[in-house]
């Protein structure tokens, strides 16, 4: 089948004007035409809008944004805490009791965090049967048959017997529970942990950042036994627990409340490395924080506190803790 071009097509690429193009390409060149404008007002805006630009990108751009570094969104991070420190209570019978860190640090390891018990309620429990708990209005009675219709309340310390216990020269009693006896009673006043604002918490944080393979930690190479102080020795990675209450909160009364309700506590550590200087200028700096509400304001649910159970046995006996305790949390914050 034949082929047929336009005439425009034709023209364009003859042998004629094929060579006046190669022509015109090396022997002529095209400049831009500059104008002189003689003005004063805008000489001045044009060279107010250049020095703008000039510091934008300077000021701003390179020296304070610092445009031409590289970040690390990938920084690996890891936290060890240990706590030292020797405490001691009274029991009921007016015994010293000595508490180490094995007694207040439970549990023994965790993921960035520590627990420090400074106060607890301890109830000595067995199994057996005996009356429940005071507190506990369903377990009024004035009949066998009450308990043994109402044995399934929700609050109940153990299984109803179906048995009303009235003691004598009493028309009312509570019904009678099959568990461990005697039922815990929160209203009896809590030991506390005596010197415990005297422990140290020694907190060892490793933080690597792989875009410029360095590995760094919180920990001098010249390291000596110290004790942090916000004024004589910022470095320092081991914390008095009476510097960190104090830290957190500034009110007298917050704090003896915190060592006996319980409390949570922050530990933060801020990496704002800079690898333009040296690598070992880069080191955390620490701050304390409280998160939970302060007493006053809070309406439910007060400090914090869980049930332990230590089951030491004597003579067939289990003995039963609840610990109440401020809770010390590390938490991790990097900027590079």
């Amino acid at each position: 089948m034949p082929w047929f071009f336009p005439l425009p097509a034709l023209k364009l690429f003859n042998t004629q004007a094929i060579k006046g193009m190669i022509y015109d390409f090396v022997t002529e060149y095209e400049t831009p035409k500059i104008v002189t404008i003689h003005s004063l007002k805008f000489t001045l805006l044009l060279r107010i809008t250049q020095v703008v630009i000039l510091l934008y990108g300077v000021l701003y751009m390179l020296i304070y944004d610092k445009g031409y570094q590289k970040k690390d969104a990938t920084i690996i991070s890891s936290v060890t805490i240990k706590v030292k420190g020797i405490g001691y209570s009274r029991s009921a019978k007016n015994e010293l009791v000595i508490i180490d860190g094995a007694d207040y640090v439970i549990p023994a390891l965790e993921n960035s965090a520590i627990f420090i018990m400074t106060s607890f309620v301890r109830t000595d429990q067995e199994r057996s049967k005996c009356e429940e708990s005071k507190g506990l209005k369903e377990a009024r009675c004035s009949s066998d048959e009450y308990c043994q219709t109402r044995n399934r309340s929700p609050n109940a310390n153990g299984r109803w017997t179906g048995k009303c216990l009235i003691k004598s020269n009493a028309t009312e009693g509570f019904c009678e529970m099959d568990g461990w006896c005697p039922v815990e009673d929160d209203l009896i006043p809590s030991e506390t942990v005596e010197d415990a604002l005297n422990f140290t918490i020694f907190l060892k944080n490793f933080i690597e950042f792989p875009e410029f393979n360095v590995i760094r930690k919180n920990i001098r190479d010249d390291m000596k036994p110290c004790v942090y102080d916000e004024k004589h020795d910022k470095t320092c990675p081991i914390f008095r627990l009476s510097k960190i209450m104090d830290a957190v909160e500034n009110e007298a009364d917050e704090r003896a409340k915190m060592l006996k309700l319980g409390g949570v506590i922050k530990i933060k550590l801020d990496w704002d490395c800079n690898f333009d200087f040296h690598v070992k200028r880069c080191a955390p700096v620490y701050s304390f924080g409280r998160l939970d509400t302060k007493f006053r304001d809070e309406k439910f649910s007060k400090g914090f506190n869980f049930r332990y159970v230590d089951k030491s046995r004597n003579n067939s006996v289990l003995r039963l803790w609840n610990l109440m305790k401020p809770k010390v949390r590390s938490e991790m914050s990097q900027i590079v």
